[in-house]
């Protein structure tokens, strides 16, 4: 596992880190989709990768949980 640094969350403006796969990590940079490099990663979490919004900033943002299930 290592740590990876997402970008800015916009609504926050702070940057987080998740813990990944080394392998998954090294997949997604070279250009692979997040969803097929981090399978087992739960939606916030890829969606944080994605655009940098923290599960707690959705939630602010839009009232509701990211579902599971976007991304699958």
């Amino acid at each position: 596992m290592t740590v990876y640094a997402t970008r800015r969350c916009p609504v926050c403006y702070k940057t987080g880190t998740i813990m990944v796969d080394e392998q998954e990590l090294l997949h997604y940079l070279r250009g692979n989709y997040v969803q097929d490099s981090f399978k087992t990663m739960p939606a916030p979490l890829r969606e944080q990768i994605i655009t940098g919004t923290h599960p707690e900033c959705w939630q602010q943002m839009f009232g509701t949980e990211l579902e599971e299930t976007i991304n699958d």
